[in-house]
């Protein structure tokens, strides 16, 4: 998995997450990220598996509590749990 490619999608995401109502539409960052989910469901079950061991290894990486928070939720907000 590129690394590099990885993490900006993480950083978008992560992104979307945190922009209040008035700089995204919350209708519009609902659409990306679920259109970013219906993508990444096309994944391997050990890609799955990486992507989702790269973002806790970032959000441990963080030292800023909103974006961590984000980071841990991400899995969820992308479906890539079985929860």
């Amino acid at each position: 998995m590129n690394r590099i490619l990885v993490r900006a999608l993480i950083d978008l995401a992560v992104a979307i997450e945190l922009s209040s109502d008035d700089e995204i539409d919350p209708r519009t960052a609902t659409t990306l990220l679920d259109d970013l989910a219906a993508t990444l469901d096309d994944l391997s079950d050990a890609d799955r598996d990486e992507l989702i061991d790269y973002i806790e290894e970032q959000a441990d990486l963080t030292r800023d509590p909103d974006r961590r928070e984000v980071l841990l939720e991400l899995p969820d907000t992308l479906a890539l749990t079985d929860d």
